[in-house]
């Protein structure tokens, strides 16, 4: 068994990370869920949230991404996502705002067309996460 997975975040514009870790944890659908090395394969929707993987040089890191797909296989995970940002240039007093407005929005319209709630909770979803929640 390896003792290290081989992880690689892409977004549309770019290559985000490609490198050795020692673990991850994502935002699925049902929740969150962890990989360490010798993980039997699997391919995952992402939805929006933090990204935490352990590398020996740097300790822990954290990306937010704004969903997207984890493919992982032969202690190799590949990130497919339409953006990630780095938690430390997040405006979390702008984010907190957000994050409450979307909630007041989700609240009000509580009979939206199930495609307006969906992209509703995507942003909700992704404000909470530059804020830390």
């Amino acid at each position: 068994m390896a003792e290290k997975l081989r992880l690689k975040i892409i977004t549309p514009e770019k290559l985000v990370f490609d490198g050795e870790v020692e673990e991850l944890v994502a935002p699925g659908q049902m929740g969150e869920f962890g990989v360490l090395p010798g993980h039997v394969p699997f391919l995952s929707v992402l939805f929006p949230g933090r990204l935490r993987f352990k590398t020996e040089e740097s300790g822990e890191n954290t990306l937010i991404i704004h969903g997207g797909l984890a493919d992982v296989k032969d202690d190799t995970i590949s990130i497919l996502t339409d953006q990630s940002e780095d938690p430390e240039e997040v405006d979390v007093a702008a984010a907190r705002k957000d994050a409450e407005t979307f909630q007041r929005e989700i609240d009000e319209f509580q009979d939206a067309e199930p495609s307006q709630r969906e992209e509703l909770d995507k942003k909700l979803r992704i404000a909470r996460a530059r804020v830390g929640e």
